[in-house]
């Protein structure tokens, strides 16, 4: 009997890389042996990265952007944290991306690249009803 298929949105964090680790390795998976071990590290590095952007997202949508802080007796307003790690953690997914495309013959750069975005910007389950 087939085990049910559990919702992406259902994984733990650690499941949620591993799954965004296999569809990345996908599209990479024709690369020459040396420049895959080193792709391989680029890999998991963007998964988790992936997974992350998703979570910020997340708490970014469920907060405010300027949220109120008090520190002692002072009251402040200041940027969303979450907002600050998303945008930390964007430059790192974009730097790591490119470091990714780059392994690849340039012919096939600009394909992987429109697949590899698509895949990071199109949240699982986007499209279906």
């Amino acid at each position: 009997m087939a085990k049910p298929k559990t919702s992406y949105e259902s994984l733990s964090t650690a499941e949620k890389t591993e799954v965004k680790k296999r569809k990345i390795a996908k599209l990479f998976r024709e690369l020459p042996a040396e420049k895959k071990q080193f792709a391989d590290g680029l890999i998991y590095q963007l998964a988790v990265t992936t997974v992350t952007l998703e979570r910020l997202v997340e708490e970014i949508n469920n907060g405010e952007l300027i949220e109120d802080f008090v520190q002692g007796t002072q009251k402040l307003r200041r940027e969303n944290p979450a907002l600050k790690s998303y945008n930390t953690t964007i430059k790192s997914f974009t730097a790591l991306s490119k470091s990714l495309l780059d392994l690849l013959p340039e012919k096939t750069q600009k394909q992987a690249g429109e697949e590899l975005m698509n895949f990071a910007t199109k949240p699982p389950g986007a499209g279906r009803k």
